[in-house]
């Protein structure tokens, strides 16, 4: 008798707990049916991997101004970071962008970038900002970095920046003395120094190339979840 009611409840848990297999399925699909039904519950139980998480910020602020040649540092550096982070997230990837409207003075500046960067949660600290100097003839593009773990990121920048825009690629440079680098530690931080804007050629090539220049950072960005 026990054999029997056993053999009865297993019968009706199969019953139960079976895939639903659509009215007129052919018999030789109806195995088909459930193994794909089995893979969807496997498949839905996987968890999705994590995806970056970008902080990018442009130099300087609107009341405290950055370098001024053929470009104006400020405004140019707030352009590229909101094209990235459009291209970024149309893409799916998590990115937060910051541009200074409160400061006065360049010590408080500073501590605005770093502190908000601190708050955000992200993977990658990135600040953008435009190169100058005395010497017109200076001109390309260089990303600098401060930790060891940085550099990487700062080459792969540097390089595909400068092929974005047809600029020298100047490559990367560690730099101890920049406040904002040297805050920012707890996670790969790197400054994009995008070109020359004391340079006319440079400010011209960026002028003619200011959409793949952004594309290029975005997908290198993007490429660095993947």
């Amino acid at each position: 008798m026990k054999k029997i009611l056993t053999a009865i409840l297993r019968f009706f848990e199969r019953l139960i707990f079976a895939p639903r297999v659509p009215v007129g399925t052919p018999p030789g699909k109806e195995a088909n049916t459930r193994e794909a039904s089995r893979e969807d519950r496997e498949a839905a139980e996987v968890k999705e991997e994590p995806k970056l998480k970008v902080a990018i910020s442009s130099g300087h602020g609107s009341r405290v101004p950055g370098a001024c040649g053929f470009i104006n540092e400020v405004r140019e550096a707030r352009r590229v970071v909101r094209q990235v982070a459009g291209f970024l997230k149309a893409r799916g990837v998590s990115v937060a962008d910051f541009h200074d409207d409160a400061s006065v003075t360049p010590a408080d500046n500073l501590a605005a970038i770093v502190g908000w960067h601190d708050a955000q949660e992200r993977d990658v600290d990135i600040s953008v900002h435009f190169n100058s100097f005395h010497d017109p003839a200076a001109h390309g593009t260089e990303v600098l970095f401060r930790t060891g773990a940085s550099r990487g990121y700062a080459e792969r920048f540097s390089r595909v920046i400068a092929g974005a825009g047809t600029f020298r690629d100047r490559g990367a440079r560690h730099r101890s003395d920049l406040f904002v680098l040297n805050r920012l530690t707890s996670r790969p931080a790197i400054l994009l120094e995008i070109c020359f804007i004391s340079n006319e050629n440079d400010a011209n090539l960026y002028n003619a190339n200011f959409g793949r220049i952004c594309a290029a950072i975005a997908d290198e960005l993007a490429g660095l979840g993947s």
